[in-house]
């Protein structure tokens, strides 16, 4: 670990490079030395790890270190403060008085430096002696802070600070928090351990099951029984593992179709003392016929169909494939474009006299006459001119519009995108195919072009997370767009850096909190706006680029 303890003038200037440059930060970040400290964090639940490792070590520390006037202060990756030990009254009515207390936020970006928010920052231990603080508040204090690295992850856990009331802070603190620190970090590899041992054994008690594809699932583990393996392909993967790292699971049956279309029944259940993991157990249904949710096609023609879905989801394109290409076709928001009004009546006569099929394109935009005339006409259509109705979601329909689709022989709801993760991978690459046809066969390809044949397992996570309220329709313009930006890189694979800032949200960042979504939201807009440039980003958001980096880190960006 490099440590930083030289000790600087008592001018009021920082004459180390090291706090200058903090100074810098801290003032780009709009931090005024009279500024106050913020507002309390009122969440510290994501801190309970730390915490529970740190607690037995910081105990440990205070019995050793009793009246010894200092103080331990522990903060979060985000420098939120977690624990206050105080082993001496004078020190501890000195934090009172400038409110460093759990909860409070410690970062440089709010309080300037200091011997918690700047090791946070440049990833090392570091004293700060009282006029080196930022705020004149602190300028009583002197500081010793070194970082905690998780072992298991390399993250950034915490950091462990020293304060004593004092011009300059005691060189004995560095081997005491360096030794503190070590002590904490080894309880975090023990609880990591302890972690996957508890998802390990969990898939071993159940894994033995020859009914059942087994899986156990966590941010860094996957395990998968024989049948399991057989089953599951990538895209399976992140879709479970967007459901394990859900905070509010628990144990619940889910109706899933596979990649490979096979229809399963999914018992998830959390595995107890290990967040974010999850035990699955597979099993397909005898039949995978699905009322109203069904994307096969029938196998005969039918006298009356109804396709319903949102807008997007491709249920006009399955409606011309089951009519034929001879189809007589009419859309009715076309038509109410443009100011007319549709003639139900005379096309399902032209339609019968010609015998061919008639689709009717958005029956629920039709006026009540046009419904009972369809109505009818469903009673006494027959297989030689079929009437094909397209219509939204029937529980998002109007009464009339959803009894009209009742009546039709043939009911077929398309699934919103969003339910259909399973097979997100197939439908993905059938739009790379369409887009960016292979150049090796593609006889108008440019000389030397790269066709984008993939996306990396990264991209297929965060797609996988979207709600995709535009269906089809917008992937397919997501697509396109990253393809661009793909192309322009050189690269074959899809990576989420192409991705519209909008839709690069992966699993573990589909579940962070509102401010930490809103955060994530901002910072995206300056890179987007500064075409990927970090400097420039943090400068607009007026945060040090070291800050940017772990944030970018920290929100799965």
């Amino acid at each position: 670990m490099t440590i930083d303890t030289s000790f600087a003038s008592s001018e009021s200037a920082p004459q180390r490079a090291v706090i200058a440059q903090s100074w810098r930060r801290s003032a780009l970040s709009g931090v005024q030395p009279d500024s106050p400290l913020p507002d309390l964090v009122d969440d510290a639940s994501r801190s309970d790890v730390l915490l529970d490792a740190a607690r037995p070590v910081l105990d440990d520390a205070a019995a050793r270190l009793a009246d010894t006037g200092t103080s331990l202060l522990l903060v979060d990756h985000e420098c939120r403060m977690v624990s206050r030990v105080c082993l001496g009254t004078t020190v501890d009515r000195a934090l009172d008085r400038v409110g460093a207390t759990p909860g409070v936020d410690l970062g440089e970006e709010t309080v300037g430096t200091t011997a918690l928010g700047t090791p946070a920052e440049i990833r090392r231990g570091l004293a700060v002696n009282g006029r080196e603080h930022y705020l004149e508040q602190f300028k009583s204090l002197s500081c010793f802070g070194a970082p905690i690295i998780h072992p298991a992850t390399r993250r950034l856990a915490g950091i462990l600070c020293m304060t004593e009331i004092a011009d300059r802070m005691n060189p004995l603190a560095v081997p005491l928090v360096t030794g503190i620190v070590g002590d904490i970090a080894d309880r975090l590899l023990d609880r990591s351990r302890a972690q996957q041992r508890r998802v390990l054994d969990a898939f071993q008690r159940a894994a033995p099951r020859r009914d059942v594809a087994v899986a156990a699932i966590s941010e860094d583990l996957q395990l998968t029984n024989s049948r399991a393996a057989e089953l599951l392909s990538p895209t399976d993967i992140a879709a479970l593992r967007a459901v394990a790292a859900d905070p509010a699971l628990r144990e619940t049956t889910l109706q899933l179709v596979l990649a490979s279309g096979v229809d399963v029944e999914v018992l998830a259940t959390p595995v107890v003392g290990a967040r974010g993991a999850a035990l699955f157990g597979l099993r397909p249904n005898a039949s995978t016929a699905r009322p109203m949710v069904r994307t096969d096609l029938p196998s005969t023609r039918q006298a009356t169909t109804a396709i319903t879905g949102e807008p997007g989801t491709g249920r006009s394109t399955r409606a011309r494939s089951m009519a034929g290409p001879d189809a007589m076709t009419v859309d009715v928001a076309e038509l109410l474009i443009t100011g007319d009004q549709p003639d139900i009546g005379a096309l399902i006569g032209d339609s019968r006299r010609r015998s061919r099929a008639l689709i009717v394109d958005g029956v629920d935009l039709l006026d009540d006459r046009s419904l009972t005339i369809l109505a009818a006409a469903c009673r006494t259509a027959d297989k030689t001119a079929p009437l094909v109705l397209v219509a939204g979601p029937p529980d998002q329909s109007r009464t009339t519009v959803a009894a009209l689709t009742a009546r039709c022989a043939t009911r077929i709801d398309v699934p919103a995108l969003r339910n259909r993760t399973s097979e997100l991978a197939d439908i993905v690459d059938e739009m790379l195919t369409d887009i960016t046809p292979g150049t090796a066969l593609d006889p108008h390809a440019a000389p030397g072009a790269h066709a984008v044949h993939s996306v990396s397992a990264p991209t297929l996570d965060a797609l996988v997370c979207q709600e995709w309220p535009g269906n089809l329709v917008e992937l397919s313009s997501v697509l396109q767009r990253a393809v661009r930006s793909c192309e322009a890189r050189g690269a074959r694979a899809i990576e989420p850096a192409d991705l519209p800032a909008d839709h690069r949200t992966t699993s573990r960042a589909a579940h962070l909190s509102g401010r930490e979504q809103a955060e994530r939201a901002a910072i995206l807009e300056a890179l987007d706006r500064h075409t990927g440039n970090k400097v420039h980003a943090a400068r607009d958001l007026g945060i040090s680029r070291t800050t940017l980096y772990a944030r970018i880190r920290a929100l799965g960006i």
